[in-house]
């Protein structure tokens, strides 16, 4: 899933630059594609928690939209990073509380802990 997600990502990123800013390439939005492609990805796992859907799937696809909202947050704040890691620490937070409150089995926490484990990974600061 989450190679299927990046590869989602970087189709609509390439699309965007190729069909749209094809003469000046660092003209691309990016951060509003991710936004956008976040929000999206959000909006249908919400749609997926309404269904009767085995718990297990959707705490499966739990990962990717909370992966992708958590790189945008860090990625959006890149050269801030004192503000970088807590805007993505609320967003676990926020995810965590309503999983506890909705009363999730404990697969729905592992699945967020994978989602930080894979948002670090991507979207920490290198040299």
């Amino acid at each position: 899933m989450f190679a299927a997600t990046c590869m989602g990502y970087f189709a609509i990123y390439m699309f965007v630059e190729t069909v749209f800013f094809s003469d000046n390439i660092g003209n691309n939005p990016a951060e509003a594609i991710r936004i956008t492609y976040s929000i999206l990805l959000l909006f249908r796992y919400l749609a997926l928690l309404r269904t009767k859907a085995p718990e297990l799937l959707k705490a499966i696809l739990l990962v990717i939209p909370l992966m992708m909202l958590m790189v945008a947050a860090i990625l959006g704040l890149y050269l801030k990073p004192l503000l970088s890691l807590p805007a993505a620490g609320a967003i676990l937070a926020a995810c965590a509380f309503l999983m506890y409150r909705s009363m999730k089995p404990w697969i729905c926490y592992f699945s967020i802990c994978m989602s930080v484990l894979f948002s670090l990974a991507y979207a920490w600061p290198r040299e």
